[in-house]
Formats: structure tokens, C-alpha cells, sequence
């Protein structure tokens, strides 16, 4: 898989950078790194045949990643992948024939299940290489909390962890799994839960005013604290759902 230089992060020193930023410092390095990688492809898409034939295999990005593509892609980058792209799904079109399926292959494709012709006509359309944008996610994902677990060794990085708003509930279930240190278990329990207990304050407080009794009662840190809440429970907006590796 094509790798940018653009989509590197140095480890200790991003996180501490991120750690005092708002919500989870994976979620935000992850972010940038899938926005930096999005960047130098737009500018190496049209010259670098190994980026047009990796999304020749993946047909691109995913749903989410073609959207986010589509907001900074440079017209003529777009045009020749997308190009690239359907010349794919054009010739399989193009093979593709009628198969008559079992009423058990129907049901099965219904809930999920793969079900290949044995003549490999196989499914239209789909990739055989994920989304390049979401592997860049999850790879990043994965070094970032290795490098998380390792840094909270250290006390001055533990320190820095405990004054940041920690990780994400996807991004710490992760982080329990791969820990092998009781003291650095405690430290991303003990900072979760700091977290969560400040969250769920500000979310009291936010249902409080919206009683008609307290209307009137300007706002104060409970503003915004529903959207901080989905972002701790569910990760950052565009976060793949991540594996434990």
C-alpha cells in the first residue's frame, strides 16, 4: 500500500501536543493523519501509478472518505481516478450475467452473507483492498496507542495524559487490551473516569436547563457537553470502528 510521508506522526511528541487539545488525542492525530494523506494524494494521484492502481483495487474510498475527498480533491485528480475506477466496474458490468440464486442465498444475502456463484461471477463492485483513507486510520490508531501505552512509563507523559481529556471509549477499550503494566492500566482508568464523572455533570447540568424552571440561567462549561459525550462514547466523527491489534 502507497504510504505518504505526509501521513507520519513522531509518537510522544504528537500525543503530548494533542493532550491538550479537546476530547480523545487518538481520535485527533488520526484525523489529521487521514487529512495529511488526503493532501499529498491529491497532489501525487495523477503522476504515481502505484495510487491509481491501489484504488483500481479498493474502487477508491469508502462512503465517508469519497465525501471527505470531494471537499478539498482537485477536479482533474478526481476525474482520472474516478476514471480509473469505473473502467473496473464498466468491464465487470459488463460480464456480469443472470444467476438464478436459491431461496437460501437470497435469504442469506439479506443478513450479510456472502454467497459467490461458482462460476466467479462473483459481486459487482466490490473492492478487493480496503479504503486507503481507512487503513491510514486504523494503522495510525494502532502506533499512536502503542506509543500512548509506552510514554505513560514515564511520568512526565503520565502527567501530561492525566491533565488532557483522555481516550475515547473505542480508543480505551483498545488501550486495556494492550496494556501489560498494572500502573499503566490505572493510569488510563483513573483519567477515564475523571473524564466521565466531569461529563456527567455537564450533562446534568445540561438537562437541568433545559427544564422551563432554569431557562433563564445563562450558560455556563454544560454547553456543548452532549456532542463531547457522542464523541467519548462513540470516537471522533469519521473514526473507524477500531480493532484490537
Amino acid at each position: 500500500m502507497h504510504h505518504s510521508r505526509a501521513t507520519e506522526t513522531h509518537g510522544n511528541h504528537d500525543l503530548f501536543e494533542a493532550f491538550g487539545g479537546a476530547g480523545c488525542p487518538v481520535c485527533a492525530l488520526a484525523q489529521h493523519a487521514v487529512a495529511r494523506y488526503m493532501t499529498s494524494t491529491n497532489y501525487d494521484s495523477l503522476g504515481d501509478p502505484e495510487i491509481r492502481k491501489q484504488f483500481e483495487r479498493s474502487r477508491a474510498f469508502c462512503n465517508f472518505h469519497a465525501h471527505q475527498w470531494l471537499e478539498t480533491a482537485f477536479i482533474l485528480g478526481t476525474a482520472q481516478i474516478y476514471r480509473d475506477v469505473l473502467l473496473v466496474t464498466y468491464a465487470e458490468l459488463r460480464r456480469k450475467s443472470f444467476q438464478e440464486t436459491s431461496p437460501g442465498q437470497r435469504i442469506g444475502s439479506i443478513f450479510g452473507r456472502k454467497s459467490h456463484p461458482p462460476d466467479g461471477n462473483g459481486s459487482f463492485g466490490e473492492p478487493s483492498d480496503p479504503c486507503p483513507a481507512c487503513a491510514i486510520l486504523v494503522e495510525t490508531e494502532t502506533r499512536l496507542i502503542t506509543t500512548l501505552l509506552t510514554g505513560l512509563a514515564e511520568a512526565e507523559f503520565r502527567d501530561a495524559y492525566a491533565a488532557s481529556d483522555g481516550l475515547c471509549v473505542p480508543h480505551l477499550r483498545i488501550g486495556f487490551a494492550k496494556a501489560t503494566r498494572q500502573d499503566t492500566f490505572d493510569s488510563l482508568k483513573t483519567q477515564s473516569i475523571r473524564t466521565q464523572e466531569t461529563l456527567l455533570a455537564q450533562l446534568d447540568e445540561s438537562i437541568r436547563k433545559h427544564d422551563y424552571r432554569f431557562r433563564h440561567e445563562p450558560a455556563g462549561v454544560e454547553t456543548g457537553s452532549p456532542a463531547r459525550a457522542v464523541a467519548h462514547v462513540a470516537g471522533a466523527r469519521g473514526i473507524a470502528k477500531p480493532v484490537a491489534r
